[in-house]
């Protein structure tokens, strides 16, 4: 028989960043250990909210997002996403 253990899953965000805007990651997001230098780089966002997991921290609600500096793929939860800054400059991609 198999062993069934209670999983938390987090309730889903209420709001979300839609598909195909150009966002930038928040100056004092929490990124994970290597990626800070992320920091204030300019993403679009890839998809819809997923549920991803289970991984050590357990389940947690991400966007696809392609950062466009560096072409870098990956996922970042809607609170560490932001609305670019006006007077910045465009970024080449």
């Amino acid at each position: 028989m198999s062993d069934r253990t209670a999983v938390t899953i987090p309730a889903r965000p209420v709001s979300h960043w839609p598909a195909g805007l150009r966002l930038r990651i928040r100056p004092e997001a929490q990124l994970a250990t290597g990626r800070e230098l992320l920091r204030g780089r300019p993403v679009l966002v890839l998809s819809g909210l997923r549920l991803i997991g289970p991984t050590a921290a357990g389940y947690s609600w991400r966007q696809q997002v392609l950062v466009l500096t560096t072409g870098q793929i990956g996922w970042a939860r809607p609170d560490q996403l932001d609305l670019p800054i006006d007077e910045a400059p465009a970024e080449p991609f």
